[in-house]
């Protein structure tokens, strides 16, 4: 895939609105010489900037954005949330990527660029349903109506949108495929999705409308399985070559890693760290993921009888091991960590040692603070470093390289999808595309050739049950932990809890509206409240206007029992 904003900096300026001097393939038409002029805009151009937006968005919720925290694939132990107070963002971003979208959309009818009308159509839907997924009730029907006709936009149904975009994926998807072979050229270097290939943007359409039949499975069930049903016979994303991931550029902050190293501050890397939750679970299902993802534990430490202690000392630190004397541990207040009894251990005010000697994660919400603090670290200070937890694997400190790509729909999460469908009766060969959906994320990762030991572990060899299936989804998400956080939202799995010193029992369930839709848009910012259920968690912390809080339940979540 062409790398994320490759345009979007001298070119992008140059070429949005002249479009005979940069693309002679598009038009012929001339730019206006005494200024810009949006009745000219190239729709090319407009298109990779929103498809540039859409994929940035995606690869910074996906890695160390507070979601990655909330779906317990990372924690931060310095400047970060871990206790599940974060109101979520997104909002003017995705409106702002609409109105390009929209004007690309315009641009694309009035030049009957079918492709690129497809695309457009593709990319706007796209947009709304995340609004839908993330906040609830969002403007749809009235909003990009700025230009003198709707200012106050009114929220349609998170239903409304859903069920729209489902029909715009749709559509899309047939306008491209009824054209085929007579369609306008999309530039290669300006579609940094699929390089202009129609056919790989109509599979695109298609497995987003599964995506999203799929995302009303528990909510609607009648609806969602007639649509994946008719979704399942459609083309869809059929390998790892045609998933959506595109590699970051890396020329500056906007277009590299998330929480590199390299633009900005070190600590940027070296504060995100692994998640207890996840180093466990990798560990229990011999995982080798784990050595992709993770660096191994600078210094180790090992709990021994008070014989073993090198020199007799109680703590020390020998041939780059820490060792430490057992029996100081209970007059200390310590505890070797336990996935089965840490909350508790926790909770009863013990500080935990965890003595896992290649990789060592955070607990979820360990403290009440940042947990710089965690496992015994010699030099406890905000940004100071930890030798005793492990650092992300040091290609995440790259600004770009061969696996770091924002994420935005894989071949496994396709092979995942048709795998669930199969257990609800929608589709078929249940064990067949978890398999797949497995061996995809491993290839996606440059591991391929160890798939077929893997597959045979235990916990990993195939049971036929949901929550084996959405466990292994959940592990290749890793780096798209907006997706991991849906499905969550959607099953309760994996069965996912909140720490010892988390602002509730409950993980959030949505964001809250930006504070500036009650004063700018107060009536229908208003209106949009009521469609909210509260819950016994709304109020869980203070501060919210009304039940606009993280915890109340939007339309999708509402008369279902999941995910809690």
């Amino acid at each position: 895939m062409t790398s994320i904003n490759k345009l979007l900096k001298l070119m992008f300026v140059m070429c949005l609105l002249s479009t005979s001097s940069c693309d002679n393939d598009i038009t012929d038409i001339n730019s206006n010489p005494n200024g810009l002029n949006l009745d000219e805009a190239n729709p090319s151009f407009l298109l990779t900037d929103v498809m540039a937006n859409t994929a940035m968005d995606v690869g910074n919720k996906g890695y160390s954005d507070p979601l990655s925290a909330f779906v317990q694939y990372t924690q931060k132990d310095a400047w970060g949330n871990n206790n599940y107070d974060w109101a979520g963002s997104g909002w003017e971003s995705y409106y702002n990527n609409l109105r390009t979208a929209k004007l690309a959309l315009k641009r694309s009818k009035e030049l009957e660029f079918k492709f690129h009308e497809a695309v457009a159509t593709i990319l706007i839907a796209h947009n709304f349903a995340l609004l839908a997924d993330f906040y609830g009730d969002v403007p749809y029907t009235e909003a990009l109506q700025g230009d003198g006709e709707i200012l106050l936009p009114k929220y349609d149904s998170q239903e409304s949108v859903y069920k729209g975009v489902i029909a715009d994926f749709e559509a899309a998807s047939a306008m491209l495929s009824s054209n085929m072979g007579n369609l306008e050229v999309f530039g290669t270097t300006q579609d940094i999705f699929f390089q202009g290939d129609a056919e790989k943007w109509m599979k695109y359409a298609n497995s987003l409308a599964l995506r999203y039949y799929m995302r009303l499975s528990e909510k609607d069930p009648g609806f969602a399985g007639t649509g994946v049903q008719a979704t399942l016979a459609k083309p869809l994303i059929a390998s790892v070559d045609e998933e959506c991931a595109i590699p970051y550029l890396g020329t500056g902050p906007s277009d590299s890693q998330p929480s590199n190293g390299q633009q900005g501050s070190p600590s940027s890397f070296t504060r995100v760290k692994p998640s207890a939750t996840f180093t466990y679970k990798l560990a229990e299902l011999e995982d080798p993921r784990r050595s992709i993802w993770f660096d191994a534990v600078e210094i180790p430490i090992k709990v021994v009888p008070a014989s073993e202690v090198p020199g007799g000392a109680d703590d020390t630190v020998v041939d780059g091991v820490r060792y430490l004397n057992e029996e100081t541990l209970a007059p200390n207040g310590l505890k070797i960590f336990d996935p089965a009894t840490w909350y508790a251990d926790r909770k009863a005010g013990l500080s935990l040692i965890d003595t896992n000697s290649v990789y060592v994660g955070i607990p979820v919400s360990y403290q009440g603070s940042e947990p710089y603090t965690y496992n015994l670290n010699p030099n406890p200070v905000q940004g100071g470093g930890n030798p005793h937890v492990s650092l992300m694997n040091p290609m995440f400190d790259a600004v770009k390289g061969p696996y770091l790509k924002a994420r935005v729909f894989s071949y496994a999460e396709i092979c995942f999808l048709k795998a669930e469908a199969a257990l609800k009766g929608w589709g078929s060969d249940a064990e067949g595309n978890y398999k797949k959906g497995v061996e995809a994320s491993f290839e996606t990762w440059g591991i391929g050739d160890q798939f077929a030991d893997y597959i045979s572990n235990p916990g990993v060899a195939f049971d036929g049950s949901l929550e084996q299936i959405m466990e292994q989804k959940w592990i290749a998400n890793f780096s798209s932990a907006s997706e991991a956080y849906l499905d969550w939202r959607r099953t309760g799995l994996p069965d996912l809890k909140t720490g010892p010193f988390a602002k509730s029992t409950a993980i959030p369930v949505r964001f809250v509206y930006p504070t500036s839709n009650s004063t700018l848009n107060r009536e229908n910012y208003y209106s949009a409240l009521n469609s909210l259920e509260t819950t016994s968690h709304t109020d869980d912390v203070p501060g919210y206007i009304e039940n606009d809080t993280p915890w109340s339940k939007p339309w999708v979540l509402q008369g279902v029992s999941k995910p809690w």
